[in-house]
């Protein structure tokens, strides 16, 4: 196979900046709750064969100005797996957060961390925790599906090349290049503005940046924050309830999950039934045979409250298809800026960052989840999947600070499907306990029993 130069993409930016200069780095973690827990052989086997994937890469920063960091193989470096003691059922989501305090260095490895448990009641737990600068949640499937793959020989292990001088040049002129696009675009939407003439219906969603920004802090207060983990819960529902509560309803299992983190942030306080609110939904664009570590854009739906009270799943899968055959149609800020802001240093992207704010709502959706996946190469020994992104080091007053309100996943394997929410708005959701009872309740208000891992 002919060697490429694997450049860090924007997504990759993000995630290394704010393990690098932001301190905060975020962890992507897969869990697996399966009918019969994983041997030692195999949990070695699968580990072995990570080591060979997309996801086992090792960063190496560049020294030239507009020339882009690139990833290399990690080789043994790169993971590492873990099979720990028994865990009773009322231990599992601790198991799960403390698999998540694990620490990824990016240049050096580990990048990854696989570990199994046995359940004294029956069954097993998996839980594989990655650096997210390594690869966004469709890399990492891709990987445990190679991975756990009957044929025992990986025909392609992940092997970019280290870039030549010729090669930094070129990348060099194309960021530049790129840079003078998204600039000129920028005016070229001013212009544009300009005459466009606001619609007087228009009423503006309600974002995380509708919460105005606490004050900011002094050193000595920011050295004074201890870091937390945000509040988790994870519940499972019955797959025939699932889709028959959104089939009855006009809709899909997308719009019902929609319409669940709606009624949830609306229960949190942070927006109204009147409201519109606005929900971030990551959607991958990543062709089969793509290596890089993250390759996913974010859709925004302003989604009217009303509808997720009204059960009007209808509207809200019409709302949906329109946004996703919109992607790509406009070109935002953001996207103009990001070759600019990727060639900036950690500090000037650290000082234009300071007013950033996570999304009110994130709303990330597996569907159906590959057998051969959920089952890490056995379809028979299914049981649950579930799968969320985290935060390290983030302390309670800076949640406060970025004024998001929750991230949501949800996954499918037929029988089961799962709801995995994260808090992010400390004063909303002060505790996991909390967490799962907003959950429990919005649930049973769609006539969903939440049964929580």
């Amino acid at each position: 196979m002919t060697s490429y130069v694997e450049r860090t993409t924007h997504d990759d930016d993000l995630f290394i900046r704010m393990d690098r200069a932001f301190g905060v780095p975020v962890l992507s973690q897969a869990i697996w709750r399966l009918t019969e827990p994983l041997s030692a052989a195999e949990l070695e086997r699968i580990g072995r064969r990570l080591l060979e994937s997309p996801i086992s890469r090792r960063l190496h920063r560049s020294r030239l100005p507009f020339v882009r960091d690139h990833w290399t193989a990690a080789g043994d470096a790169a993971g590492r797996t873990h099979l720990d003691p028994p865990l009773a059922d009322d231990e599992i989501l601790d198991w799960i957060e403390r698999a998540a305090d694990v620490r990824f260095d990016l240049a050096n490895g580990p990048v990854w961390e696989l570990r199994a448990a046995p359940l004294a009641s029956g069954g097993g737990m998996v839980t594989l925790c990655s650096s997210h600068a390594v690869g966004d949640g469709w890399l990492g499937g891709r990987a445990i599906m190679q991975a756990t793959a009957p044929d025992d020989t990986l025909a392609d292990a992940y092997a970019p090349a280290t870039p030549s001088l010729s090669d930094n040049v070129r990348d060099a002129l194309g960021q530049l290049r790129s840079i003078g696009a998204g600039l000129a675009g920028l005016v070229r939407d001013g212009r544009a503005t300009r005459h466009e003439v606001p619609a007087a219906e228009f009423v503006a969603p309600v974002t995380s940046l509708s919460t105005p920004r606490p004050p900011e802090p002094s050193s000595d207060e920011m050295a004074r924050e201890n870091p937390i983990r945000t509040p988790l819960t994870i519940v499972a529902i019955p797959g025939d309830d699932w889709r028959a509560t959104f089939a009855n309803a006009g809709g899909t299992s997308n719009a019902l999950f929609v319409a669940i983190v709606i009624g949830l942030i609306v229960e949190s306080g942070r927006a109204t039934w009147e409201d519109r609110v606005r929900v971030s939904v990551p959607m991958s664009l990543r062709p089969v045979e793509d290596t890089r570590a993250n390759s996913t854009t974010g859709l925004t739906l302003d989604v009217p409250a009303a509808l997720s009270r009204d059960r009007d799943l209808a509207a809200i899968r019409t709302l949906a298809k329109d946004a996703y055959r919109a992607a790509g149609e406009k070109s935002s800020r953001l996207l103009r800026l990001q070759p600019l802001m990727q060639a900036l240093p950690d500090a000037a992207v650290n000082a234009l960052s300071r007013n950033a704010a996570t999304p009110l709502a994130l709303a990330s959706n597996g569907g159906v989840v590959d057998p051969g996946f959920a089952g890490l190469g056995e379809p028979s020994r299914v049981e649950t999947f579930a799968s969320r992104a985290t935060t390290q080091g983030v302390s309670r007053e800076r949640l406060i600070r970025l004024r998001g309100g929750l991230a949501a996943w949800f996954h499918d394997t037929g029988h089961t499907t799962t709801l995995a929410v994260s808090g992010l708005d400390p004063v909303a959701f002060p505790t996991s306990h909390e967490l799962a009872t907003s959950v429990e309740k919005e649930c049973a208000r769609w006539g969903l029993t939440a049964q929580k891992w």
